[in-house]
This record gives structure tokens, sequence and C-alpha cells, in this order.
């Protein structure tokens, strides 16, 4: 997908890092969400959550309600490259094998963040939630966003 914003590549890389996780599972592939308003969109949230130093801020508090979705993964600190954006997706899918996430591969056909075994929300542990979230069957597209800081290195991931 090309909005003309520049990160077209960084786009196909991360949808086509998540499908091929969840190839892996033999789940269908996500669509990229992607049109010049839903890019934007997607790209202030992260912009905006860098700005603040608060992940998911503008998510959770609908700063940028367009492209919200119904689940967001957000990466930090990791370099706006294709690599950059394969390693934080990877280390997400990576949550599964944490012993408090072993009950999330059957929380992938409904959102249940109280799925037993499966610290969605990390309050008793590390989180598992960025895994559900990319695995879930419920949802079938992913927005890929990308702050736009001249030390941009958040990026976010929209799911519906």
């Amino acid at each position: 997908a090309d909005s003309g914003d520049g990160f077209s590549a960084l786009r196909t890389a991360c949808i086509n890092e998540i499908n091929k996780l969840r190839a892996t599972e033999s789940k269908p592939p996500y669509a990229l969400w992607s049109t010049s308003a839903i890019d934007t969109c997607v790209d202030e949230q992260a912009t905006y959550d860098q700005s603040h130093n608060s992940p998911h801020d503008a998510w959770i508090n609908g700063v940028y309600p367009t492209c919200n979705g119904n689940g967001q993964d957000e990466c930090l600190g990791y370099p706006l490259t294709a690599s950059g954006i394969i390693a934080c997706l990877d280390s997400m899918w990576a949550e599964k094998n944490q012993s408090n996430c072993s009950g999330c591969p059957a929380c992938a056909g409904a959102y249940n963040p109280s799925c037993p075994n499966c610290d969605f929300y990390g309050q008793n542990g590390p989180e598992c939630g960025h895994y559900v979230n990319m695995s879930a069957l419920y949802f079938s597209e992913a927005a890929c966003g990308f702050s736009t800081l001249s030390n941009g290195s958040w990026e976010v991931q929209n799911f519906q």
C-alpha cells in the first residue's frame, strides 16, 4: 500500500510478517487495512503516543478514532526499518511461549480478556495480549502506523 507518506515498504513488511506468523498456526491472513485516511490516522496515533511517551494513549482515549478498530499493539524503541518492525512483531508473537500465556491459543475464536491461563493485560506477569491480537480469528484486517517524529521508533498495529 502506498499512501505517499514514505511508509509503504514498512506497512508491507508489517502485514507480511503478521501473516507469516499467522500461517505458522494455519490461520487465514489479515488484509492490510489501508487507505490514505487510515494510514494517516495510525501514523498520528504512533506519533502522539511517542510525543507523550505513553503507549496506547491515543487509542485508549480516542484521540484519532477513525482508525481505532477493536485492538492495538504497539512497538517501542525498535528501529524504523523493515527489520525493526519484524523484530518487534516476532517478539510479540513469542508471548505465547510464556507460561502465563499457554491458554491463549484457545482464545483465538472470540475476544475474552479473562480466558484461562492467558494474562491478556499482564496483570499477573508478562502480558499476552499482543499475541492474542495478532492470532485472533475475530479480526480480519490490520493497519500499521509509524511515528513521524525525527527520532521515530514507535509503531502501532490496529486490528479490526
